[in-house]
């Protein structure tokens, strides 16, 4: 059983859409391969503003980190490489486990007891699931908020999860959108 919300006074900057979108980009675009531009792109445009919104979620008081920390502008881009090839093979591991009702629940409660997915208010108002932007997070784990968060919210949509081998396309459950004509759907994640 997932977890149940709790009240928490907080707001989301975006729609839980957007929080798929986010997660699913990530997943696309490390297909083909990113470097430094690639995924300082992605934490800016795609992570950030799918974070909760609020501060008085983190209970540690430290507030949120930069998307890119100033210590990764020191890594050279073969570690750029591995850091994001490591966390791309992490969130595929997800993704195979998440269309389990009971391997979701046990995997969002960690998220949640680690305070990276919070009870939060959409801006209608609406109680929804969102990612949390913490100091010291692995990119693994931030890319897998976004995608705890969208399956809490949508549990149904990750029963029939698919990704395309060839080039990364996610499919979530049976309304979703047609796949390219030239790309066959290789793999069922789960």
């Amino acid at each position: 059983m997932l977890p149940r919300r709790s009240q928490v006074a907080s707001t989301l900057a975006s729609t839980p859409s957007s929080v798929r979108l986010a997660a699913a980009e990530f997943v696309r675009g490390t297909t083909f391969g990113w470097g430094r531009l690639e995924l300082a792109s992605w934490l800016v445009s795609h992570y950030s503003p799918c974070l909760a919104a609020d501060a008085v979620v983190h209970p540690d008081g430290r507030g949120y980190s930069a998307p890119l920390s100033a210590a990764s502008t020191h890594l050279d881009d073969e570690r750029i490489e591995r850091l994001i090839l490591d966390a791309r093979c992490s969130v595929l591991c997800l993704l195979s486990e998440l269309p389990w009702p009971s391997r979701a629940a046990a995997m969002a409660k960690r998220a949640i007891g680690a305070g990276f997915v919070i009870a939060a208010r959409n801006r209608g108002g609406k109680q929804s699931w969102a990612p949390v932007g913490r100091k010291r997070m692995r990119l693994a784990e931030r890319v897998g908020s976004l995608f705890i968060a969208d399956a809490l919210d949508n549990p149904h949509d990750y029963s029939n999860l698919s990704l395309c081998r060839s080039c990364g396309e996610l499919g979530f459950g049976a309304g979703a959108p047609a796949h390219e004509s030239g790309c066959r759907r290789a793999r069922h994640v789960a």
